[in-house]
This record gives structure tokens, sequence and C-alpha cells, in this order.
């Protein structure tokens, strides 16, 4: 059974886009409990750590205070050059990696695999299985989500992404109920991080919209683009006229991946 379309590489190819790798700079980082989480999830013999579809490394470059090589894996080049140029990004621990996950070159065994925000990207049938092949037997597939609790223009909000967004035909799914149906993940635990305040300005607010796959710059219309940003700009600044302050939550699962359906 087929993924919904879309979640395609049609899609996911707007990350490759410079325009989107410099907003991607205004999305909100994750909470520090999650980084906490990540230590206890570490198996006591770990060597070596695998962050897959990093980013800019949002995950990886938290994690060097372990002590760890850490591999971060991402197909966009421009991602991987902005995130090299981010804190922690030209530490000796950290290898980037620039490719697709299915194929790229590693060194295992990993004991922990972390993806944020990335695996709805992925050809599920072909990396869970190399996830269970790469993962050290102790060690855990972590999965990250984030998100935030409702702010008071989100009804607003919600009808200017829809109105919007390039991706007209996106679909919620529940991804872990994806993945176990098809046998390729097997549940150990899961949790939500309580609400961190994340402040930014309703300037970088705004632009953190454009890095999404849905709003990139570059295959949205000008004209809509201006007019997004100046209907967001405006139903924020209803309740406020300083920083924004987002109450970030991040929903973390981890399990195994398996061998095979």
């Amino acid at each position: 059974m087929q993924k919904p379309s879309c979640y395609s590489q049609g899609h996911a190819s707007a990350f490759q886009e410079a325009p989107v790798a410099d907003a991607y700079a205004y999305r909100p980082p994750y909470p520090p409990g999650v980084f906490t989480l990540l230590v206890d999830l570490l198996p006591h013999d770990a060597q070596r750590l695998l962050d897959v579809g990093c980013g800019t490394g949002a995950v990886a470059r938290h994690l060097i205070h372990l002590g760890l090589p850490i591999d971060a894996v991402d197909i966009s080049e421009a991602m991987v050059t902005r995130g090299k140029q981010l804190p922690n990004g030209d530490h000796s621990l950290l290898q980037w990696h620039i490719g697709a996950i299915e194929t790229v070159d590693l060194t295992p065994p990993y004991g922990l695999i972390t993806a944020g925000e990335s695996l709805h990207w992925m050809e599920w049938e072909t990396i869970l299985p190399r996830f269970a092949h790469l993962l050290q037997s102790n060690g855990n597939l972590v999965i990250l989500d984030l998100g935030h609790e409702t702010v008071p223009w989100s009804a607003e909000l919600g009808k200017l992404i829809q109105q919007y967004s390039t991706n007209q035909t996106y679909q919620p799914i529940d991804l872990i109920a994806e993945l176990t149906s098809r046998g390729l993940f097997a549940e150990k635990g899961r949790t939500t991080t309580a609400p961190w305040p994340f402040k930014q300005s309703v300037e970088a607010y705004v632009e953190s919209f454009h890095g999404r796959a849905s709003f990139s710059r570059e295959r949205m219309r000008t004209a809509d683009a201006e007019t997004f940003d100046n209907a967001v700009q405006e139903a924020v600044r209803q309740y406020t006229q300083h920083d924004v302050e987002l109450p970030i939550v991040a929903t973390v699962v981890w399990g195994k991946p398996l061998a095979s359906t």
C-alpha cells in the first residue's frame, strides 16, 4: 500500500532549495526535555549515533556533549551547508553526509537512530529494514514530532494555510500507526514534553512558514507569498505587538525498526 501522495519526493524536494534552507532557521527548536530523554534512551555501550533527515542539525548538533561520533544524513546540500555554519556544526564529532538515507554509506552499529520530522518523507519499506540492521541490539529508533499548543490566531492561521499551501493534497497521517500496521516498527514507549515557551519576533514567525515544503517561496507565486505573509502578520498582531510566544511541545516515540514485514 502506497503512502499518500502529499508525502512524495516531489514535495520533499523543496527542502533542497536554498531559500527553504535559509527560512528553516526560523522554525522553533526542540525543547530541552527532548535531549534529556534521548540521553535516557541511549544504551550504556553505545559507540555511535545516527540522525536521519537531519536538516540543519537541530537534533545532531545538540548531542555533541555526549562525546560520541554522530552521523548526520540529509539529501539536501543546502540544509547541510547551513547546518555547518550553526553552533557545533563544525565539531569534529559530527560527520555530515549528503545523500538519501536509503542508499548513503554509513558506519554501524548505532546505539540511537533519531528521525526528527523527517521519516514521513522517506521510503518506509526500504529504510525501516535498513535501520534494523544499522541499530545495535539494545538500541532505539526515536521518532520526533514538533508542534505547539493552540494560540489565539490558530483558527485563522489554519484557513490561510489551507488556502495558500502548495501541497493541496495534504492529509495528516498517524505515522506510527502506519509503520506498525505495515510490520515495520514495534513501539516501546512514547511521551509528550510539557509546553516550553519559545519567543521570536512576529517577522521571524512569519518567515518560519517558508522553511516548510508547502510554503517554499520558489513554488509559491510571489503575490501569494506576499498576501500570505501579510495575512499571517495581521492575524498575529491582533493579539500581540511584540514577540510571538509559542508553547512548544514535542512528541517522542521510541522502539524497534523491523527487518521484514
